[in-house]
């Protein structure tokens, strides 16, 4: 499942997904965007040794995240 399936009435903040350069398996923690267009993803990976650690996925368009791939198996949105 693509997020642009996801129900758009739960929220994304801790949804595995496939990195879009790399796929491995990220935990989503938030997003930006700017009207201009500029825009991204922080995420976290799991089992870092820093739990709180996010890292940026830079976008030109927040849209192309759409995109991405959800991990399978993960509880049911």
């Amino acid at each position: 499942m693509k997020i642009k399936d996801f129900p758009g009435d739960k929220s994304l903040e801790n949804v595995k997904f496939k990195h879009p350069e790399t796929g491995e398996t990220c935990i989503w923690k938030s997003q930006w965007g700017y009207t201009d267009g500029a825009a991204g993803v922080w995420y976290g990976k799991p089992g870092d040794e820093n739990p709180d650690r996010i890292y940026p996925i830079f976008l030109d368009k927040l849209e192309e995240a759409l995109e991405w791939e959800l991990v399978d198996g993960q509880d049911d949105p």
